[in-house]
């Protein structure tokens, strides 16, 4: 472990860009004061503030993938009501040419005209070339209605689109707010505490293996029964043990639950987004009994945590602030689902 620890609590800020935002927690002694917990209770207050603040921090990251999402289709939409803007006045242009020239050409009317004409075959054909006419007009009438029709839904696609990522930046403010609570809570909570019951908070309730920067070289991961994808995801991730929990990160030297996840997978080739929720719904769902070393493990419900199952009943996770990723056991929280993305 590293000496002098920092708890590094980092988090996306709700600017829509995932710039982050650090705040440490220095593990310099402090003088106690009346009000210091016992560590027992300062224990499972840290570690309920720190699951709400990961709460936060992934349904932010669940809203800031929404609205990249949305931002791509928008500029998409803008493209189509363009094109769509274009099509219409095309036809417009077209119906109302024809209509002019047929006025211009034949200021009594076509029905006239052809009354008064002495040759039943001129007027028979003429009849016939009547219908013809009137026929093109009303298929190129309702050719500007199908057009017109079509441009009022596209348009009212790109405005509701619109809406939902003004609606999920303000949600975002609102989880970043709940997110900077939290840390503050918890830093003015273990600020109380000495050194040595700071250490035990951190790393008192987790039972989990762990590899610090001091002894990575000589520490060994894990051998996992994988193969492919699922085994690099794996190696990659098991390669990161002993790196610190920072929110919103997702590497090279810090990560959060799904930005971990979301790297692993990325170097075997698979795309994920960098939040639990959203990995919740990728791949296929398996079951406790098929779970295979490779398959992502969810965390309560709603989603808030996901780590990588590794076989004999172990998961390799970014845990939370204080702590460095690790391998523990597959029920140290609350399993909400298993999803299979390789």
């Amino acid at each position: 472990m590293r000496n002098g620890r920092k708890l590094s609590m980092r988090a996306a800020v709700a600017a829509g860009s995932g710039v982050v935002l650090a705040a440490t927690l220095s593990a310099s002694p402090s003088a106690a004061d009346p009000q210091t917990p016992s560590l027992s209770e300062a224990q499972r207050k840290v570690a309920k503030l720190s699951h709400e603040a990961e709460q936060a921090n992934e349904r932010y990251l669940e809203l800031k993938t929404e609205v990249d999402s949305a931002k791509k289709q928008i500029k998409k939409l803008r493209a189509d009501v363009k094109a769509q803007e274009s099509e219409v006045d095309e036809v417009r242009n077209d119906l109302a040419k024809t209509i002019t020239d047929r006025l211009t050409s034949s200021p009594m009317g076509p029905t006239t005209q052809l009354l008064a004409s002495g040759d039943p075959d001129e007027f028979l054909n003429g009849l016939a070339a009547l219908q013809s006419y009137n026929s093109t007009q009303a298929d190129r009438l309702a050719a500007f209605e199908r057009e017109a029709d079509e441009l009022e839904v596209r348009r009212k696609q790109l405005s509701s689109k619109l809406e939902v990522i003004s609606d999920a930046q303000a949600e975002m403010k609102k989880q970043q707010t709940t997110l900077d609570k939290r840390v503050a809570e918890a830093e003015d909570l273990v600020e109380r505490l000495t050194p040595a019951e700071r250490e035990e908070v951190y790393n008192g309730d987790h039972g989990g293996t762990s590899r610090g920067d001091d002894d990575r070289a000589s520490s060994s991961a894990p051998k996992v029964n994988a193969s492919g994808r699922a085994k690099k995801a794996i190696d990659f991730a098991l390669a990161q043990l002993g790196e610190p929990y920072s929110y919103g990160s997702a590497g090279p030297n810090s990560w959060d639950c799904s930005g971990l996840t979301m790297a692993a997978f990325g170097a075997a080739g698979v795309s994920l987004p960098h939040s639990s929720a959203a990995q919740s719904r990728m791949g296929a769902s398996v079951s406790r009994s098929s779970m295979s070393p490779g398959d992502l493990v969810f965390y309560y419900s709603p989603v808030s945590h996901v780590g990588i199952y590794i076989g004999n009943g172990k998961i390799v996770h970014a845990p939370r602030p204080g702590r460095s990723v690790e391998v523990v056991g597959v029920d140290v929280m609350p399993v909400s689902g298993i999803r299979r993305v390789g």
